[in-house]
């Protein structure tokens, strides 16, 4: 079966990354897993070893036997095949393979090199309420790698953003598209169709009140082991709501978000926050 009608989801982690994925995947012509980590946890790194390699004295190592053209056409563009193929097994020739990973906008370059006719859906979300999902995660059994301060917080939020644009100057303007998780709840059926249509999908009447109506919060918690929404973690799912963060956070902690991601806010329409002096 071929696998060039991919689409991988990406973004900061606690941005809406899985809920976007669900609502992609509840189409019917789509055939999706869990998060992969193909790029962060095996192509990358195989890659990367693979270029430092020249550094070394002596004739060790797969870049003595290989050039980095070589490397990618023979190695990594076969791993990278076969997975996608794994996944689509289930499904027809015309439909779309779906994969979610938040760090897979990370690896553009790569990704578009292995993979030069993928998708990459990249959702970005106001970073003070993503902060507050860090918080709130890190004090879960499963969360201790979102214990970061918000000086660390927002430079690998920022870094996320930066790859979005640099993406975007080389990337095809069809194959690359940033959605506002803001923006899927307040107009939800217009936004979701919107990505129905760019990825490929036929936006069959109905399909888009129900893939929202199916994937509302209240309902992942509730869903049954076995599915694709079914979260192990206990508290894996918090709210959804858009402007939660306001009574989450301190207004110390909100400035200071503001001030150390001012720019990347704004070019993502996000306003400074502001309360009234008593």
């Amino acid at each position: 079966m071929g696998v060039e009608n991919t689409v991988l989801i990406s973004g900061c982690p606690r941005s809406g990354t899985s809920w976007v994925h669900f609502l992609v995947a509840s189409h019917p012509d789509t055939s999706t897993v869990r998060e992969t980590h193909l790029y962060d946890k095996y192509i990358g790194p195989i890659k990367s070893w693979f270029d430092r390699e020249v550094q070394f004295k002596g004739a060790d190592g797969l870049s003595a036997i290989f050039t980095e053209k070589e490397f990618k056409k023979e190695v990594l563009v076969p791993f990278v095949k076969s997975t996608f193929a794994r996944i689509a097994t289930q499904v027809s020739d015309n439909s779309v393979v779906v994969e979610k990973t938040p760090s897979n906008i990370l690896h553009h370059s790569l990704i578009h090199e292995l993979q030069p006719k993928a998708k990459m859906l990249v959702v970005v979300r106001d970073p003070r309420a993503v902060f507050s999902s860090f918080k709130h995660g890190s004090t879960q059994e499963w969360g201790g790698w979102m214990k970061k301060n918000i000086s660390d917080f927002c430079i690998s939020w920022n870094k996320y953003q930066t790859a979005y644009l640099a993406a975007k100057s080389y990337w095809p303007e069809d194959q690359l598209k940033i959605v506002r998780y803001e923006d899927l709840k307040t107009s939800g059926e217009q936004t979701l169709q919107e990505i129905y249509e760019w990825v490929g999908l036929e936006t069959l009447e109905g399909i888009t009140v129900k893939a929202l109506a199916d994937n509302q919060i209240e309902k992942l918690r509730k869903v049954k082991e076995g599915t694709l929404q079914y979260e192990e973690r206990s508290n894996f799912y918090r709210s959804g709501k858009i402007y939660s963060w306001v009574k989450e956070l301190t207004f110390v902690e909100i400035k200071e978000i503001e001030e150390k991601c001012s720019d990347m806010m704004m070019l993502f329409g996000y306003k400074p926050h502001s309360i009234k002096r008593k």
